[in-house]
This record gives C-alpha cells, structure tokens and sequence, in this order.
C-alpha cells in the first residue's frame, strides 16, 4: 500500500522512536485545539472520529469539517476513525476519505476477528487507506462499546490476527483500559515489548489517565501510536460547567475561546510526553 498521511505520521515515530498522539474530536472546536496543539509543537497529529460521531454529522460533513480545521497546518494531521464496528460504515469513511480506520471486531472469536477485518482491509488498501486492528478485548466504555472485562492475547495469537488481517497497525489488550481508571492499572509491558521488535507499530488505548513515565515506558518498546478520548471529553465538559456556574457574562465567542484553550493545553501535555519533548505533564 502506498503511504498515506496516517502511515507517515507512523513510520516518521517509528524513525525517531517515539509516538504519535491520536485525539478523538467530536466537533469543529476540538479538532481545531488539538491541531492547533500539535502546531505549536510542531509535531504531527492523528485526528480520530468514533463511529457514533460521524454517524451524527454524516461522514462527508464530518470529513469537510475536519479537512478544513487541519488545512494550512503545517504539519501532517491525518485523519482517522476509531472503534468501528460496522463494516459499511467504515467502509464509507474509506470512499469519503479518511486516512485510516480502525475496525473492532475483538468481541468476535479469532477466526471471525480475522476474517471481518481482512474484508476492510482488502477494500481499504484498494484505495490507499490504512487499516487499524485490535485483538483481545480491551475494557472500559468506547461510546455504545462495553467490555466490563478485559481478554487478553498471548504474543502467537497477536501475530496470528495481526497476518492473517493484513491490518497496518495492532491495538493489543495490555491492562489500558477505556474510561477512568480506577487505582493503578497492571500493564503486560512484556507483550508491548515482544510485539515492538516486529514490523507492525503498537497502538496504545486506553491513555487517558496513565502517568507520563508509563507512556512513555510503553513508547521506548515500541508504543507508536497513542489514543486520548476522556481527558479532552473532561476538559471540554468541565470547563464549560465551570464557566456557566461562576455566573461570568460571556458572550458565545468569549467563552468558546476558554473552553478551546482548556483543550488545547490538556491535548499540549499529552503530545509534549508522546513525542518526547518532555517527561512529565507539568
């Protein structure tokens, strides 16, 4: 497969060891933070959209919305789908133009993981777009995704998926979770670190609420992508809680402008330690 702006901004990690951040947006104001992020940083940046999110705008709104957030950026902002399910649907964000998606058929037996998931990647490499694979069922609530429980898989079952789904790059169930932690998560560092001598780069879910020292733990063995969802949820939701209950008069552009910022530092933090610019999220 040709390489596109999601394998680029992969491969460009892998080259100088360290991750890409993947941020789920979920309107025109987060995407524009988490870029806007990334460009003052100068580093590059993986824009995720869940299923639910395009399925409420409509994908080519969707698409529209965020090309136009990361045009002029002057860095690579590729664009991806997270957690998809449903085969039509990650095979329209193909045809619209994403430059991945991920589809999660983890909940599934292997041999059915496998098979649904090589059926969109043979129709996405068709067309130039990378794939996304997860096996073992990583916990914690994705949208309408509830896994009370994780399975894991052993490094022979992850490389069994990992071929026989022809997938790019491999979300793994290592003891992240989806959603708040609750105490201190046990990692399989081990797995993280067999997996990052292969070709395939890791994906790491599960990333809100890890310390920086953990991230960046699971980069030096191989972690190349990184997903945060909740902390840009919680800072977009409790900034605007806070704001309408100080009671301060704002106009609709003033107080959008906090919320951006609240975003845009907690989204900073995170890419800094990704990228290695830093150690701590201080």
């Amino acid at each position: 497969m040709k390489e596109n702006r999601f394998m680029k901004v992969i491969n460009d990690a892998d080259q100088k060891g360290i991750a890409v951040g993947a941020v789920n947006i979920f309107n025109y104001l987060t995407a524009d933070a988490a870029i806007t992020a990334a460009k003052e940083l100068g580093v590059n940046l993986i824009i995720q959209t869940s299923a639910g999110t395009v399925e409420h705008f409509g994908a080519d709104k969707l698409f529209a919305m965020v090309d136009a957030a990361r045009k002029d950026a002057g860095i690579t902002v590729a664009l991806h789908l997270d957690h998809c399910r449903k085969t039509e649907l990650g095979k329209a964000c193909v045809d619209v133009g994403w430059d991945a998606v991920m589809m999660d058929f983890s909940h599934l037996p292997l041999e059915e993981n496998i098979a649904r998931t090589k059926e969109v990647a043979d129709y996405a490499h068709a067309k130039g777009v990378a794939i996304e694979g997860e096996i073992g069922v990583i916990s914690g609530v994705e949208e309408d995704i509830v896994a009370a429980n994780e399975v894991k898989a052993g490094y022979d079952e992850t490389v069994e998926f990992i071929k026989g789904s022809d997938i790019d790059v491999v979300a793994p169930a290592i003891g992240t979770a989806h959603g708040v932690y609750k105490g201190v998560p046990k990692l399989d560092f081990e797995l993280v670190e067999r997996l990052g001598k292969d070709d395939t780069p890791i994906v790491i879910h599960g990333g809100s609420g890890l310390s920086a020292e953990t991230f960046s733990r699971l980069i030096a063995l191989g972690g190349r992508k990184v997903n945060i969802s909740t902390v840009v949820k919680n800072a977009y939701l409790d900034t605007t809680k806070a704001l309408v209950e100080s009671g301060e008069k704002l106009a609709p552009i003033p107080f959008d402008t906090r919320v951006f910022e609240a975003v845009k530092d907690v989204v900073k933090k995170h890419l800094a330690v990704f990228s290695g610019l830093k150690k701590s999220f201080e």
